[in-house]
């Protein structure tokens, strides 16, 4: 009976479809054999489909990826013959090399007898579904090592049996072994502080109760008896069709140290509380503790942040006044006399004021120490009047009532200068309206009280600095805090507490003290008393740019430097000296140079660098390998403490084309018979 016409039209409507499905469908012979594809398969790896028919369907193009795909294709037809279906997820390779994952089945078509009389293979395009779990598989692992980097441990807690899935680092927070059976809430909560148990099962009630988020502090005792302070945090996430959780994800994470601290200034606290009455004369020794654990707790909670951000912050502004620096000095070498050179060395001042404000916030975040010479107190305030004028309103005056006469002093220039600064500006905060700020300066001898207040007694002959104003002045109870740091009376955001205690601090690191005289509603004097210097005390430096420079003899210097700006205006000023150069921008690139056997008489390197190695360890490197070539080290960090310790000379940044030059000099010239340890 032949077919009618309807039913010819389906057909091949029905082959139509089956050609354009996307994925691969076809049909096999029971041994295998290529009997047909759609057009989609086919047109996918680039062949006619009279090509193939009757080619083992294992040695198609499809399956060039590779001998252990088509080792698991002969499997699942060996098995097909045998009445099996198979599944797997494989790649098949088509025209150009394109590569596609698939999902692929192979499933045996059964006569009425039960004999396999075909295969027929699909394969369906899961590339998509496999770059999403290649993503969703690289974000779990930046999480995880997120979570390493923080120290926390993760928790998934399965609210519908109480089962828990813990990280490695979850077991060591809690003093538990890894095993290899799922966690119970009821393990976990054993190892909680019989103090603590009852409060954190509360918190979770209630988070679970309420679908809030959950956290709290409490103790966990490890097995070795050990007692560590732990915070949990974490919030409900899946929700039956009652919209009740049924599961909740959190961290925890050790904070022992910051309650160790905050226990110990709680008893302190009890302790001056029950012995005020009876032990007054022993109650300053105890304050005193107290404020030594409050300033170490509040250390940790407000410097920690504060530090770490200051040296990275500090590195780029030196290397940005490093470039502006270095582009004024060579503009105003090629035009001295010009009508610009004011201008010039009025920018390069203020490059210099910008250097020394930075090593304040070097020497906040580090400690860095002092770097005392002979100067005049008198020169260090005309040197930055222009800068402190800039600093004031319009309604504001500035005089001066400086003594010709005065003896020198032994300080550090950019403290001295930052101190300065400091009075100044509070000074001004202390005038909203206008006034006038005097700064004075004269010889002066201590009195009895002030030598007896001195860990040195014996000196008595001082320069007193002195900056006035006619503001508002301060009550006898704001005297009293005024020096206690992070103390400020100014509104928020605009100060930190820090002016004032950092010049006291200033003048007790130099060998001098402060004191306050004010009153309300007259103004406010600060006096700073620094002790007059023997004439055997290294002497302030007066080096200027264009004078005086060592130039080179043409000896190659390799300059190695990761930031381009600082790179392109080293180069200019190293070229400017006289010198050849080659360049690198990192130690690895270095090493490679100096193995190639280049001349090279001097390194002159940055100290932190990307890459594996640094300044310090590419120095090492030259010392041991290349003993006649010289090295110099520089940085925007107050990190020398390496090179200091094993004789290498450090030039910090931003530095002067003199600076650059004497230093060079100094280094090519310098034996260099001293190793790195």
């Amino acid at each position: 009976m032949s077919a009618s016409p309807n039913t010819k039209i389906s057909v091949e409507q029905s082959r139509v479809i089956y050609d354009i499905m996307k994925g691969f469908i076809g049909l096999l012979s029971p041994d295998g054999r290529l009997l047909d594809a759609n057009q989609s398969a086919v047109d996918f790896i680039g062949v006619d489909l009279n090509e193939i028919v009757g080619v083992p369907f294992c040695d198609t193009p499809w399956w060039l990826s590779g001998q252990d795909v088509r080792d698991t294709l002969k499997d699942a037809i060996r098995k097909g013959a045998l009445g099996e279906a198979s599944c797997f997820e494989t790649q098949v390779v088509g025209k150009n090399g394109t590569v596609m994952d698939i999902g692929f089945s192979l499933t045996p078509v059964f006569d009425e007898a039960g004999a396999v009389v075909s295969l027929v293979p699909e394969g369906h395009d899961i590339t998509a579904i496999k770059q999403t779990e290649n993503a969703l598989y690289e974000s779990e692992t930046r999480l995880r090592l997120a979570y390493a980097a923080a120290g926390m441990g993760t928790w998934d807690w399965n609210l519908t049996n109480d089962k828990l899935k813990w990280s490695d680092r979850q077991f060591e927070l809690f003093g538990l072994s890894k095993t290899a059976q799922p966690m119970h809430i009821t393990r976990a909560l054993k190892n909680i502080h019989p103090d603590d148990i009852e409060r954190v099962k509360t918190a979770n009630a209630y988070s679970i109760a309420h679908d809030v988020p959950f956290r709290e502090e409490f103790r966990v005792i490890h097995q070795n008896g050990d007692v560590r302070w732990l915070v949990g945090q974490g919030c409900p996430l899946n929700h039956d069709e009652n919209g009740k959780p049924t599961s909740m994800i959190g961290v925890n994470y050790d904070v022992t140290k910051r309650k160790t601290l905050e226990l110990q200034m709680a008893k302190y606290n009890q302790e001056l509380e029950a012995r005020v009455a009876e032990r007054t004369c022993a109650l300053e020794q105890e304050m005193q503790d107290r404020q030594k654990a409050q300033s170490e707790l509040s250390h940790l909670q407000r410097i920690e942040s504060i530090g770490r951000l200051a040296g990275g912050l500090a590195h780029d502004l030196n290397n940005l006044l490093a470039v502006i620096g270095g582009n004024l000095e060579l503009a105003a070498i090629k035009t001295p006399g010009g009508p610009a050179t004011d201008l010039l060395h009025e920018a390069l001042e203020a490059v210099e004021a910008g250097a020394s404000l930075n090593k304040r916030l070097l020497s906040f975040a580090q400690k860095s120490s002092l770097d005392p010479v002979r100067l005049s107190i008198n020169d260090r305030i005309m040197n930055t009047r222009q800068l402190l004028e800039r600093t004031l309103s319009k309604d504001i005056i500035l005089v001066t009532d400086l003594s010709p006469d005065n003896w020198e002093v032994l300080a550090d220039r950019g403290e001295l200068d930052a101190a300065i600064l400091n009075l100044v500006v509070n000074a001004c905060d202390a005038m909203p309206i206008g006034g006038t700020i005097c700064i004075g300066t004269r010889n002066t001898l201590a009195n009895a009280q002030d030598i007896d207040s001195m860990h040195e007694a014996d000196q008595i002959d001082y320069v007193l600095l002195s900056v006035s104003d006619n503001g508002t002045g301060m009550s006898p109870e704001i005297i009293e805090k005024a020096i206690t740091p992070f103390f400020t009376t100014k509104g928020p955001g605009k100060g930190n507490g820090l002016g004032l205690s950092s010049v006291m601090g200033f003048a007790a690191q130099s060998g001098g003290f402060c004191r306050i005289d004010s009153r309300e509603g007259q103004g406010t004097t600060i006096n700073i008393y620094l002790p007059r210097v023997d004439s055997h005390a290294k002497m302030e430096d007066r080096e200027t740019p264009e004078q005086g420079i060592p130039f080179g003899r043409d000896e190659l210097i390799l300059l190695v430097e990761d930031d381009n700006a600082v790179l392109k205006i080293t180069r200019k000023r190293i070229i400017e000296l006289g010198y050849r150069l080659i360049e690198a921008t990192t130690a690895e690139d270095a090493l490679r140079l100096l193995a190639s056997n280049v001349d090279v008489s001097l390194v002159f390197s940055d100290i932190r660098m990307p890459g594996a190695m640094l300044g310090d360890d590419l120095a090492k490197w030259v010392f041991e390998n290349r003993p006649n070539t010289k090295v110099l080290l520089t940085s925007g960090y107050n990190d020398h403490a390496y090179a200091t310790q094993n004789d290498v000379k450090v030039l910090a940044k931003p530095y002067s084309i003199s600076e650059l030059a004497i230093s060079l000099r100094d280094a090519l010239v310098k034996n260099n018979d001293l190793g790195l340890a």
